[in-house]
């Protein structure tokens, strides 16, 4: 495979979400991934936070949600929650994720579209966790008992979320079907309650990118039949 194969399937599966990512640069320089900074440093510092003993009170007391308990605590803890990371994942680890995932949505969607699905996808696999663990054995979206008591903290379903909705609005369904595939197999091999819940963004995300799409064809019918009643000018 020559160079130029390689180059015109790059192009044809990255080109438009390279070229909408250089543009917003050029034109914001640094400012353009400032949500992205900010959430790196947050990670950080409720890493740091964490690792003593007053610390660790204090950030499960901030940010440490839980489907035991009740619904008013967790809901004004989960704001602060996708910055914790979760125990079995590396600080450093998820700070890449962040950098890549959110960095990558604030180029070409913009941070506040980024914040409100990154929020989206992580808030329904937090609410999918109570659900599950509340349903009998036989139901299909049943979670063990035990996931109840493990700490529901971390970025990670709002990195899985952003990056299929990224990837596929910008026409990088290779990519998509990576991030989908690769999600899926770590599920199905670790079925921990993070992959439960990684399922759900994904399931969020494609909900919002088909909201997205309709949007857009009913905007595209509503333009063009605008135009076509326009009355013509007058020489």
């Amino acid at each position: 495979m020559n160079n130029s194969v390689i180059q015109r399937a790059a192009e044809s599966e990255w080109g438009p979400f390279y070229r909408r990512a250089r543009a917003r640069l050029r034109a914001r320089g640094a400012a353009a991934l400032t949500l992205t900074a900010v959430s790196s440093c947050l990670v950080l510092l409720f890493a740091a936070v964490d690792e003593f003993p007053s610390g660790a009170a204090f950030v499960s007391r901030m940010g440490v949600v839980r489907a035991t308990e009740p619904w008013d605590v967790a809901l004004l803890r989960f704001p602060v929650s996708i910055f914790v990371p979760a125990i079995h994942l590396p600080c450093w680890t998820a700070v890449f994720l962040v950098v890549l995932a959110f960095g990558a949505a604030e180029l070409t969607i913009g941070p506040w579209r980024t914040l409100a699905v990154g929020y989206a996808c992580s808030l329904v696999g937090t609410c999918y966790a109570r659900f599950g663990v509340s349903q009998a054995p036989g139901h299909l979206l049943h979670l063990p008992a035990a996931f109840a008591q493990v700490r529901d903290t971390g970025p990670s379903a709002a990195v899985v979320g952003l990056g299929l909705l990224v990837a596929w609005r910008f026409g990088a369904r290779w990519t998509a079907l990576g991030v989908v595939l690769l999600t899926a197999a770590i599920t199905a091999v670790d079925p921990e309650l993070a992959g439960y819940e990684h399922m759900a963004a994904l399931v969020t995300a494609a909900l919002l990118l088909l909201a997205d799409g309709v949007a857009r064809r009913l905007a595209a019918r509503g333009a063009h039949g605008s135009a076509a009643v326009a009355p013509q000018r007058v020489a």
